[in-house]
């Protein structure tokens, strides 16, 4: 061996801090606030202490459902902080941050509920909001600082999607608009408020095959409008699996938190299945177009989601699954994301809009 050898050294990643991380919580807890005291009708004649639901008796009554979504809901709020508070604050540092921030700000909410009418203050929430934020903490706490820094994501984010942010969040947002029961499976854009005369066509449809057909235009107008976004070299297709399978995953543990752990599949009818399987096979051949095609995919396929969804008559199992919904759990979440499926398809389409401009882009 040379005297000239020198063995490699082990590289130490840079401590950098993470805007986007701060941003990311600072609008998790905005959103936060908004599902915990909307619709603000606060009365504060009340005749109840601000803080009296911190030595109030236990509830009675106390459903596995209000457990763990109290604590579902505050998990997301730990994982972030400890991206947002690196690398100031590290390991069981952040983990203690995560706990008081969670407790700060479900103890100021619990507090303010005191005030609405539509709402409990519960000391049970407060305990399961720690939790969950203590669960979210230790979750994020034995990532490697490549990800806690944001220096992974970012290198991730350039080699994906570029400097552009529509593709990534129109990408984030999209399992969350499949939340809330719509037509057909991974359907968006029920504008049927906006029409005078919604169904044109008032003769019998097989809705099976509509269905079918709905399903595949919607999934073929979500994968082919986020395929534009992302630059040539990106792993389109293994991307878009991975949100379909991720949007699938969200949507059973939501439909199982509303309607119950048998029924989470429920929304998967044979109908859906095999339109979103057909789907996924034409949008992997799809992919291998050049971009000018892939955008007359896009826009044939965004334009035929929102006629069928608009247009024709709505399925009677849908019609069943809006009745049965219970709007009572979640009920300022599931609003927020009916709105979200409302106008997901014109972010898309601003978004195609966008690109076209740019005729280099094509």
């Amino acid at each position: 061996m040379s005297d000239n050898f020198q063995r490699p050294q082990r590289l130490s990643w840079p401590d950098l801090p993470m805007p986007t991380a701060r941003i990311a919580a600072f609008a998790y807890v905005l959103l936060i606030i908004y599902a915990s005291i909307y619709p603000f009708n606060f009365n504060v004649a009340v005749g109840a202490g601000i803080f009296d639901w911190i030595n109030a008796p236990i509830p009675r009554y106390i459903t596995s459902f209000d457990v763990f979504t109290n604590i579902l809901g505050y998990l997301p709020l730990g994982f972030l902080t400890v991206f947002a508070v690196y690398p100031r604050l590290k390991a069981y540092k952040a983990l203690l941050f995560a706990l008081l921030l969670g407790g700060l700000v479900s103890g100021s909410l619990e507090s303010l509920q005191t005030w609405l009418s539509t709402r409990i203050p519960s000391n049970v929430d407060w305990w399961a909001n720690m939790g969950g934020a203590t669960i979210g903490a230790l979750l994020a706490m034995p990532l490697d600082p490549r990800w806690l820094s944001g220096s992974a994501f970012q290198h991730r984010r350039i080699e994906w999607f570029g400097l552009h942010t529509s593709g990534i969040i129109l990408m984030m947002a999209f399992p969350f608009a499949q939340i809330y029961p719509q037509t057909a499976w991974l359907a968006m854009g029920d504008w049927g408020g906006v029409w005078a005369n919604q169904a044109i066509w008032k003769d019998t449809f097989n809705f099976a095959a509509l269905e079918i057909a709905t399903t595949m235009v919607a999934w073929l107008a979500a994968g082919s409008c986020l395929a534009i976004t992302m630059r040539l070299g990106a792993p389109r297709a293994r991307l878009l699996l991975t949100l379909l399978v991720a949007t699938i995953v969200l949507k059973a543990l939501f439909s199982g938190m509303q309607f119950g752990v048998d029924k989470s599949f429920l929304w998967l009818t044979p109908a859906a299945l095999w339109g979103m399987i057909f789907a996924t096979l034409i949008l992997i051949a799809v992919l291998q177009l050049k971009n000018r095609w892939l955008y007359l995919v896009a826009l044939l396929s965004l334009a035929g989601m929102i006629l069928l969804v608009n247009f024709f008559p709505k399925n009677p199992y849908y019609i069943l699954t809006i009745q049965e919904w219970r709007q009572g759990r979640l009920i300022h979440f599931n609003h927020l994301m009916a709105w979200l499926a409302w106008i997901w398809p014109i972010g898309a389409s601003l978004s195609l809009l966008k690109r076209l401009m740019r005729s280099s882009s094509i």
